[in-house]
């Protein structure tokens, strides 16, 4: 059991407990969307808190950082990204920077023309 795992337990039934408690008598559908993603984000952490991977969850960096953008509503990490810091920023990097685009393949085959002499 991390400290990471167990803080974001935490902090995911708090928010969850913050979230029933100022729903109205009739709550709106993305009230119950709300608290039904957090508290899935809290099972997701209970369910590690005996997990041998460490806080990333990642096969690569076990006991690395987690990034600090994962599970932020505000500023969601882009599909594909996990909660390690390393793997996070290698894609960040990657994504970031193309050195060269492919060239297009043409629809038809370019002909070379022959110079008179």
């Amino acid at each position: 059991m991390g400290y990471a795992n167990l803080r974001e337990l935490q902090t995911a039934l708090t928010t969850a407990s913050d979230i029933a408690s100022a729903l109205q008598s009739a709550p709106t559908r993305r009230d119950a969307d709300q608290l039904v993603d957090v508290l899935r984000r809290a099972l997701t952490a209970a369910s590690s808190l005996g997990a041998e991977t460490g806080p990333t969850g990642c096969a690569i960096h076990p006991h690395g950082a987690v990034d600090p953008l994962y599970g932020d509503p505000e500023d969601p990490l882009p599909p594909g990204y996990g909660k390690c810091l390393l793997c996070n920023d290698r894609r960040r990097r990657a994504d970031a920077h193309h050195p060269h685009p492919r060239p297009h393949a043409h629809a038809y085959p370019l002909r070379r023309r022959r110079l008179s002499v």
